[in-house]
């Protein structure tokens, strides 16, 4: 990945937390399901990201 790209993932990320944890019903969850969610996506996000590493899908441009 760019540097370009690298940065922009970096901030969507970040955005995207963002919006997530200013939801008050986020906000009212118990401490335990709210580490389990998070770390649900995590396992989501890094098994995909695997996928695509090991796959070598590229998009060309």
């Amino acid at each position: 990945m760019s540097q370009t790209g690298l940065i922009v993932a970096v901030i969507s990320v970040i955005g995207a937390l963002i919006l997530v944890t200013s939801n008050s019903r986020f906000r009212a969850m118990p401490m335990g399901t709210m580490l389990k969610m998070a770390l649900i996506w995590a396992a989501i996000i890094i098994g995909l990201v695997a996928i695509i590493q090991v796959s070598g899908f590229q998009i060309r441009q």
